[in-house]
């Protein structure tokens, strides 16, 4: 028994190591690829080591900019995006992104917001989930601190301090817990997508035969909203909704 659960595990290492080594050269091939020049290799070789499952900022950061460089606008902010969701706070992600917004051909003014969603979108949005997070945690730790000089101490004044400050630390770790939860959801569950073709013509109804809206061009980033078959329905920034063909556009 003990002989076939090393013999197990051992095999685990073995196809682990195994699978990380084709991980890095797949990786390193696509790295050279870039730097050659050959964009159109360097996505296909990006491509394959996601679809095997590794998740990275990295990886679609690289992605995006290769294309970036065949001008080819909408898979690149979609990457961009993708990178983004993963690492927020990264300047050079940042960065890319809006060079390559700058490059869209829709420029389309955010629909005015009520000020309590701004102020609300705009705390959230001042640190990550991560960041949030931890930010939660330390004020949980010093409550903690706080609470233990109350029960230990027996100077007035520091009881005070101790009984007081971890009761104001607790409510406000109470706070951030729901702040970091729904700057969790609202990542996650965005609902955000991009155009990735060149052009598509917005309908009124999920049918070819539907009234003619308007034309987004690729890049332009929607919210999808409803789901028909073939058809999807979003939203853009300034409120307008209709439907296009769901191969039009790429979730992030």
């Amino acid at each position: 028994m003990k002989l076939n659960s090393l013999f197990a595990f051992l095999l685990l290492l073995f196809s682990t190591t195994l699978i990380a080594s084709e991980y890095t050269v797949v990786l390193d091939s696509a790295n050279a690829a870039y730097a050659k020049g050959d964009y159109t290799k360097a996505i296909k070789l990006y491509d394959n080591v996601i679809a095997k499952g590794e998740v990275a900022p990295e990886l679609y950061f690289n992605l995006g900019n290769a294309f970036y460089k065949l001008n080819n606008i909408g898979f690149a902010i979609l990457n961009y995006e993708k990178a983004k969701k993963l690492s927020p706070d990264d300047e050079d992600i940042n960065v890319n992104l809006k060079l390559a917004n700058q490059k869209t051909e829709d420029k389309i003014e955010a629909a005015p917001q009520l000020f309590l969603t701004t102020w609300k979108n705009a705390l959230v949005n001042i640190l990550s989930e991560k960041a949030w997070s931890e930010l939660c945690i330390f004020s949980v730790v010093m409550a903690l601190i706080l609470f233990a000089i109350y029960i230990f101490t027996s100077i007035r004044v520091w009881k005070q301090i101790g009984f007081f400050g971890g009761s104001f630390l607790v409510l406000f770790s109470i706070s951030i817990f729901f702040v970091a939860k729904h700057k969790a959801e609202s990542t996650l569950n965005s609902g955000m997508a991009i155009i990735t073709a060149p052009t598509v013509t917005v309908s009124g109804s999920p049918n070819e035969k539907g009234t003619k809206l308007f034309i987004l061009h690729e890049g332009t980033k929607v919210t999808v909203t409803e789901e028909d078959g073939n058809w999807t329905e979003i939203q853009i920034v300034n409120g307008n909704v209709g439907w296009v063909p769901t191969h039009t556009i790429s979730p992030i």
